[in-house]
């Protein structure tokens, strides 16, 4: 029976509201799509520019590039619709927007350029927008500003609404000690806490570290994003990087902040105006879409207090290592050493600290022994834990004569801030007994006698049997003669087809940068796929991004700094791309940012998935962009 009453109910909506909906004539409007914005502006004012389309079923929708502007927030998109009804005509009026808050850096006229979008098919474009900035404060200018917006309103949210608050997204930078001694190591964090959607961020500034030398840690474990609840406040965390520094003098010291530009995403709803009519029944639902907010973020100065070495106890031996070490002192004990023959001595340091500091020690030998240059060699660990490793010195000594010679003992000392004192290491006496080299006398007597030997001959240094060629055996215009001519000759004539193709390949500049971009992307790609077999999630998402980027950026020539999501559609287009494969390209790019950043974007899927989308793209851009 309910079944039967709803059947009843959709055919009663279908006759009373549906069917005369037929019976209206509407009047259609020509399509327009239009700019608004102000000609003038202040130096420093933020201002809007809005893009209208007065119809349904626009697309592909492609911006300006706002060259000479700084890009606060955009775009964001909003409909509106209207129905009216006179005289049995209807006419039904569409407004789409889509619009930009810029800011004016600097005075001058600036040419902006052209807004496109495509209505069934067909392509259209705004006005050309130029714009004056004149010198004054933007603040007097805020009327104007005002109303730009108040006409807008339904276009875009309010400023207030564009900005991120300090407390959604900021970074922070911690030190694992702030008092130390002078070289003690010294582990630097810097972290993101974001309670909103990140797209991207960049690194611009690096923190100034006078007094200290620091060493960039990178080979750390994979780390995925965390959530910490801070004041009630619950944030996706992040390391963004981790150095280890060494202060190389006493004092109390300063760290710089760490400077990025961070660009998040912020939820909005699309507004649209509201009729009255019955008409708004059929009209769409507020959709909620995100928007793109650039902020610069800066960290903490970190100060960091650091003790001078005490002098108390200080040994002589005391280069500056400061750190925890052992020290080992070896060679080969079960060897017979016999005069001229090369003994091979390794005084290796092993521990964890500054390990490039650690000095040669103070190591005497013999004046009977030769002693040749040592061989440095250093392994490095640079871990989330600091550094550490090990530095070898490899002497290579050679015993001119037999006998009993001692190497005296060596102390080799460091300071260890754990203990805050100095500790030795001290190499025990070493007692070689170097045997007599074969035959008969010492060393210096088989040198005399070689020497003696040598004078019992009538002439030095004459070969005693010269071979003589026969008559008539000569090289020259022989048959080796002519045969090694032909060869020289067709040795030049390849050589002349080798530089004629080489020339013709450096004028080639299209052909050499297609195969210079399909070569990176391929490396780039070959890069993800171990990293995607690694479960290295954020490797394996930069290299598919450099992959997307450095592509496109040498195949068309352009600078990664000139390349962006907003004009890289623009660009391929220019290229005569099809719109599938454009639109392919920006998706995969979407995709590759957000699973980098999302938590649950490093399943081994997700990983694959986007690995195959980037490969089908850039093979399929190559054979387009022929």
């Amino acid at each position: 029976m309910q079944k039967y009453k709803f059947k009843y109910l959709f055919l009663t909506v279908i006759f009373c509201f549906i069917i005369p909906l037929f019976s209206l004539v509407y009047a259609q409007e020509p399509v327009q799509f239009s700019a608004r914005y102000p000609k003038q502006v202040a130096e420093g004012q933020e201002f809007e520019i809005s893009f209208n389309l007065n119809t349904q079923g626009g697309s592909n929708f492609k911006s300006p590039s706002f060259r000479g502007f700084d890009l606060l927030y955009g775009p964001s998109q909003s409909q509106s619709s209207n129905i009216q009804i006179i005289n049995g005509v209807a006419s039904q009026s569409y407004n789409f927007s889509y619009s930009y808050v810029i800011k004016a850096l600097k005075t001058g006229n600036y040419a902006i350029g052209k807004a496109s979008i495509n209505v069934n098919g067909k392509k259209y474009e705004s006005e050309n927008i130029n714009i004056n900035v004149v010198k004054g404060n933007a603040g007097s200018n805020s009327n104007t500003q005002n109303n730009n917006r108040g006409r807008n309103s339904q276009s875009a949210p309010t400023q207030g609404d564009k900005e991120i608050s300090s407390k959604d997204l900021f970074i922070r930078a911690s030190a694992n000690k702030t008092q130390v001694y002078q070289g003690e190591e010294i582990i630097l964090s810097y972290k993101i806490y974001t309670a909103v959607s990140l797209s991207q961020y960049n690194i611009y500034k690096t923190p100034s570290i006078k007094g200290f030398w620091s060493e960039e840690l990178k080979d750390m474990p994979q780390q995925e994003a965390k959530t910490e609840v801070i004041n009630g406040k619950r944030y996706t965390v992040a390391e963004l990087r981790r150095i280890a520094i060494y202060p190389q003098e006493s004092g109390s010291l300063s760290i710089d902040p760490l400077e990025i530009e961070a660009i998040a995403q912020v939820p909005v709803q699309n507004q649209r105006q509201r009729t009255g009519s019955i008409f708004d029944f059929f009209d769409d639902p507020f959709f909620a879409s995100v928007v793109n907010v650039k902020k610069n973020l800066k960290s903490n100065t970190l100060r960091i207090k650091v003790k001078p070495l005490p002098e108390k106890n200080k040994p002589a031996s005391f280069t500056g290592l400061v750190g925890n070490y052992t020290c080992k002192f070896e060679y080969d004990k079960n060897k017979q050493i016999k005069a001229n023959d090369a003994i091979t001595f390794k005084f290796t340091v092993k521990g964890q600290g500054n390990i490039q500091l650690i000095n040669q020690p103070e190591l005497v030998f013999p004046p009977d022994f030769e002693v040749y240059e040592p061989k440095i060699s250093t392994q490095i660990n640079a871990n989330a834990n600091g550094l550490s490793g090990s530095k070898t010195f490899e002497f290579i000594v050679v015993p001119r004569n037999p006998g009993v010679y001692k190497i005296n003992s060596f102390t080799y000392s460091f300071f260890n801030p754990q203990k805050a004192d100095y500790l030795n290491q001290t190499i025990d006496e070493i007692t070689l007994n170097i045997a007599p080299s074969e035959g008969n006398g010492t060393g210096n007597n088989l040198q005399t006698q070689s020497k003696l030997a040598l004078l019992n001959n009538d002439i030095e240094y004459i070969a005693k049997n010269t071979h003589f060629s026969p008559k008539g055996n000569a090289f020259f215009l022989s048959f080796y003669f002519y045969l090694s001519l032909g060869l020289c000759f067709f040795c030049f004539i390849a050589y002349l087809f080798y530089n004629h193709k080489r020339l013709k390949q450096e004028l080639d500049i299209v052909g050499t940068q297609n195969k210079k971009a399909l070569k990176k992307a391929k490396k780039c790609l070959k890069k993800a796929n171990q990293y995607l077999k690694q479960n290295a999630k954020d490797l394996f998402y930069i290299e598919i991004s450099q992959a997307l980027w450095g592509f496109l950026s040498q195949k068309l020539n352009i600078s990664l700094a000139e390349l962006s999501i907003d004009n890289v559609g623009k660009t391929l287009s220019e290229q005569n791309i099809s719109e599938d494969l454009i639109q392919n390209f920006l998706v995969t790019l979407d995709h590759c940012e957000y699973e980098r950043f999302a938590p649950q974007g490093n399943s081994q899927e997700s990983m694959e998935h986007i690995y195959n989308e980037a490969l089908d793209v850039i093979y399929k851009l190559v054979k387009e962009l022929k």
